[in-house]
């Protein structure tokens, strides 16, 4: 069986950890702070694992800020029937590219889906920059 342990993006590739949200995330209030945070979702801070050669100011072990945007798929489901008319129901989904390593799942994506560089921060009750 042909097991991948590691590998080197092309040009302006980036691999990134996949983690996701383990819980929903609250304010300090109690109120949910979007459906983007929701367990199972992917979080935005993702750590860079590896890089292309062309891919610049990105090296291993550097946090960074992902826009999911380009990867979003629009869905059009039927939807109720009223007045003899169909509704449209739309649902979107996202479809990242992904590999697994060593049973690890990680983040296939180019240095454009990268909105910036997290060069300092701090954790606070968010459910976790990066769990």
């Amino acid at each position: 069986m042909f097991k991948v342990k590691a590998i080197q993006p092309r040009f302006n590739g980036v691999v990134t950890t996949a983690h996701v949200y383990s819980e929903d995330v609250r304010s300090e209030s109690g109120l949910y702070l979007g459906t983007t945070k929701m367990a199972g979702s992917m979080n935005p801070y993702q750590t860079v694992v590896a890089v292309g050669p062309m891919a610049r100011d990105l090296e291993p072990g550097k946090i960074v800020k992902i826009n999911f945007t380009r990867y979003l798929v629009p869905q059009h489901l039927p939807g109720k029937i009223e007045n003899n008319v169909q509704k449209d129901n739309m649902n979107a989904s996202y479809e990242i590219p992904c590999i697994e390593l060593e049973g690890t799942t990680y983040l296939l994506i180019q240095d454009s889906d990268i909105e910036y560089i997290v060069t300092d921060y701090e954790l606070d009750n968010d459910g976790g920059l990066l769990e």
